[in-house]
């Protein structure tokens, strides 16, 4: 389970935290509000924070890409043929 700190004790004890990443991940609040995650690192993990970061766009985007959708569905079917 992810330990909650605000970014002040995160400028507080980066030594601590960086010394027990392996063992523990970090959610950092900033007034009460989540605003990063810290995890440890290994090689290899790029491909899963690439698609971290692809679902977080998509949830950011969410409401525009199902007004987009519903625009595309709403258009009915393309006449273009392949």
């Amino acid at each position: 389970m992810s330990t909650i700190i605000t970014t002040s004790q995160l400028q507080q004890k980066i030594g601590k935290i960086t010394a027990s990443i392996k063992q523990k991940s970090y959610i950092v609040t900033n007034r009460g509000e989540g605003k990063m995650i810290i995890l440890p690192y290994y090689d290899g993990c790029d491909r899963f924070i690439e698609d971290y970061l692809e679902d977080y766009e998509i949830a950011l985007n969410k409401e525009k890409l199902e007004k987009e959708f519903e625009k595309s569905l709403n258009s009915g079917e393309s006449n273009l043929v392949i």
